[in-house]
């Protein structure tokens, strides 16, 4: 689509010329569009829902209960008896982006208490990027901590975490098994998880099954 067919899409949804058109008109544009994205009868549906066990390859299934118990994924990425969204609509630090603020957390810190950051400390893009859900509530507690996200599809949409450091599922599982980065806001749910080789490789086969049977584009 053209630009110019963009804005008239714009015009004709939201009633603004193209001069008036702002951040909440994207957002909400965004918005409108994730909406449509729906995903479902997965092999992991067919064989957890379906209870038809040759949906799932013996590693995937040894990868789904690693994901419910050792990996500790279920704990963010909920699977219940009737549904599984992944997510839980929470918001967690998780040490990612966790090293650009690492100079200056003590700082920081001590300037949010003292009054504004403003004022006390020049933060960088990145920096104010790795604040995360701070950056709305202006909670301490909330330093570094974003929403958790579904994992639905996940195999189709790398680079992985929230700012797009992690190419691969491989990667992904690797990050979690060392732990995080270590920061003074880590949440308590992620510790090294001492998974072996086999192990990581059974919570790859099982995320690679949770690709929707048809996927919207």
């Amino acid at each position: 689509m053209s630009d110019k067919n963009y804005i008239k899409q714009f015009k004709r949804v939201f009633g603004v010329n193209q001069s008036h058109i702002n951040s909440q008109h994207i957002v909400k544009a965004i918005v409108s569009y994730e909406r449509t994205l729906v995903s479902g009868d997965s092999s992991f549906d067919q064989y957890y829902f379906g209870r038809d066990k040759s949906q799932l390859s013996p590693s995937a299934a040894r990868g789904l209960r690693l994901f419910r118990r050792k990996g500790n994924c279920a704990n963010c990425h909920e699977i219940s008896w009737d549904n599984a969204l992944f997510m839980d609509n929470q918001f967690y630090n998780i040490g990612v982006e966790s090293q650009a603020l690492a100079p200056i957390i003590e700082t920081f810190v001590k300037a949010l208490k003292h009054g504004s950051i403003e004022e006390s400390i020049a933060l960088t893009d990145t920096q104010k990027s790795a604040l995360g859900r701070f950056q709305v509530t202006g909670v301490i507690s909330d330093v570094g901590k974003f929403k958790t996200p579904t994992l639905r599809d996940i195999a189709l949409t790398a680079p992985y975490m929230h700012d797009g450091s992690v190419k691969t599922l491989a990667d992904v599982v690797e990050y979690y098994d060392q732990g995080g980065h270590a920061n003074p806001f880590l949440d308590a749910a992620i510790f090294p998880l001492h998974l072996t080789d086999q192990e990581k490789k059974d919570l790859v086969a099982f995320m690679q099954a949770l690709t929707g049977a048809q996927v919207n584009e």
